[in-house]
């Protein structure tokens, strides 16, 4: 793996970042596990983005990885969300000079509650990286969660995607700025 997040080593524990020596396939396991609960047909696991990315994960006293996130930093390969909609990607690209992707959030039942903390360690890390905007795939369901806390504006209310399910997804963009939004003030 090339990965380019081992350099990082301020990162708000538990959250631990997977440098050369993580064993990543624990990684893709966790992700394969609870990913298949709700989209069957996804191969979570391993993808080319993870060498293009910063990925976090917790364990629990026994070592077992019990969460996982991770943010794909554009570039040569681009972003997961490239492959469903290109065309709003170019446009935030022209608007936006540095774009990441936070995503790939496999959290298992002992890790509840973490959500929040990998959220605010990625939009921490895009101030510190200069990237401009962040942008989201989520199920129509969690849009309000991101407009409300982040003030995320809805690029694509229906990506035309739906992941094996019977769910829509949507595509939103949060510019990232000094200014902290809500959720970053709690």
């Amino acid at each position: 793996m090339n990965l380019k997040n081992y350099k990082y080593t301020s990162i708000p524990q538990p959250l631990k970042v997977v440098h050369e020596g993580t064993d990543i396939k624990k990684i893709w396991q966790l992700r394969q596990s609870e990913y298949g609960k709700y989209y069957p047909t996804m191969d979570a696991a391993n993808d080319s983005y993870d060498d293009h990315s910063c990925i976090l994960y917790t364990e629990d006293e026994l070592g077992n990885f019990i969460s996982t996130g991770r943010m794909v930093l554009d570039g040569e390969l681009g972003l997961r969300a490239d492959a469903i909609i290109p065309s709003a990607l170019k446009r935030l690209r022209k608007a936006y000079q540095t774009i990441a992707e936070p995503g790939r959030f496999a959290i298992a039942p002992e890790g509840r509650g973490l959500l929040p903390l990998y959220l605010k360690t990625y939009y921490k890390l895009a101030l510190d990286l200069n990237i401009n905007l962040l942008v989201f795939i989520t199920r129509n369901k969690n849009m309000g969660f991101y407009q409300r806390e982040f003030s995320a504006e809805i690029v694509e209310q229906d990506i035309g995607y739906n992941y094996g399910t019977d769910y829509q997804f949507a595509l939103l963009a949060l510019e990232v700025s000094p200014h902290l939004p809500r959720f970053m003030r709690h």
